[in-house]
């Protein structure tokens, strides 16, 4: 019993609640980029889509439970507006506008899929662009505001969810989309009808 009383428990659900949205946005950060760089089933789009939403409302419903873990926090003293409001946090502020940054971000995104057929498919993908920004604020967030990550946790951390995400960046930036290389070959032939035109 005295064990109980003594453990911080607050501190502790909130660092599993953050460290599993984490997980989350990164699985979601890596399902995106997948379908986005063609290299899984068109077939599948549509479900995997699915799934990629799915991961977005978890990892906030996560960020829910480890922003009330950290607001019920006796030792913390963070309020509402240090979890809300960027740098209003009265401890490592900017580790934690990182985090409300990236909470904001994501929600942006969750929200976005349904107004997809209003806001138009253009919109909607220049505004996933904004996951790249929460996934970097979200993995700052726990390398800057926690102390279990420290020493190799850390490095280990950043390999194991960073590394994906720039081979998948790499890949959509190497490989040219098809709307590219159709427009590609439609000016090349053009080219070469002008050419020929022009004997």
């Amino acid at each position: 019993m005295i064990v109980a009383t003594t453990l911080p428990v607050a501190w502790l659900v909130a660092r599993a609640a953050g460290l599993a949205a984490f997980g989350a946005l990164t699985a979601s950060t890596w399902l995106g980029l997948a379908m986005s760089t063609r290299l899984l089933p068109t077939r599948f789009q549509r479900h995997l889509l699915g799934w990629h939403r799915t991961l977005v409302w978890t990892s906030l419903s996560l960020v829910g439970l480890h922003v009330g873990a950290l607001l019920g926090d006796p030792m913390l003293h963070m309020g509402l507006s240090g979890a809300l409001i960027p740098f209003a946090s009265p401890w490592r502020p900017a580790a934690v506008a990182a985090g409300v940054v990236a909470g904001w971000a994501s929600l942006m995104l969750a929200v976005s899929f349904p107004m997809r057929k209003w806001i138009g498919q253009k919109t909607w993908r220049r505004l996933h662009y904004a996951s790249f920004a929460a996934f970097v604020l979200a993995l700052g967030h726990a390398l800057a505001s926690g102390t279990d990550l420290a020493g190799a946790g850390g490095p280990l951390l950043t390999a194991v969810a960073g590394g994906p995400v720039l081979w998948f960046v790499l890949v959509r930036i190497l490989t040219p989309s098809k709307g590219r290389t159709s427009r590609q070959a439609s000016q090349a032939r053009t080219g070469e009808a002008a050419q020929e035109a022009a004997r």
